[in-house]
C-alpha cells in the first residue's frame, strides 16, 4: 500500500519537472520572438517616421501663418447676431529638385529594404524554430 503511494508520488514529481521544463521553454522562446518582433516593429516605425520626414517637406500646422501666405476671411451664416468667421490658408506648392527627389527615393528604398530583410530572417528563424519542435 505504501509503495503504491510513493509510486504515485514519485510519478506526480516527475511530470511536475517536465511540465516545469516544458514551461520555461516555452517561456524563453516567447521572450526571443517579443523581442525580434519588437525590434521589427521598431525598425518599421522608424522607417515609416523617416518616410513621413523626408516626404512631408517640412508642413506646419494649419494654425501657423508665415509672412506672404494668403489669408482669406469667409464669414459663415449663424443664427446668432454674431458672425462668425473661419480662415482659410492657401500654399503654393514647392517643387523640389530632381537631386532631392532622387535622393528621398532612394533612401525609402533602402530602408524598406533592411526592413523587408530583417523581417525575412526573422520568419526563418521562427520556421526553424518550429520544425525543430516538431521533430
Amino acid at each position: 500500500m505504501k509503495s503504491r503511494k510513493e509510486e504515485l508520488e514519485q510519478s506526480n514529481a516527475n511530470y511536475k519537472e517536465l511540465l516545469e521544463s516544458q514551461f520555461e521553454s516555452i517561456k524563453e522562446s516567447f521572450q526571443d520572438t517579443g523581442k525580434k518582433v519588437l525590434w521589427i516593429g521598431g525598425a518599421l516605425f522608424l522607417a515609416y517616421g523617416l518616410t513621413k520626414l523626408i516626404t512631408s517637406g517640412g508642413e506646419k500646422g494649419e494654425e501657423e501663418t508665415e509672412e506672404g501666405q494668403i489669408i482669406e476671411i469667409i464669414p459663415e451664416p449663424s443664427t446668432n447676431k454674431k458672425v462668425k468667421l473661419r480662415k482659410l490658408v492657401e500654399r503654393e506648392h514647392t517643387d523640389e529638385s530632381a537631386v532631392v527627389s532622387a535622393l528621398k527615393h532612394q533612401a525609402i528604398v533602402f530602408v524598406l529594404g533592411l526592413a523587408a530583410k530583417k523581417l525575412g530572417d526573422f520568419l526563418s528563424e521562427l520556421g526553424e524554430k518550429e520544425e525543430d519542435s516538431d521533430s
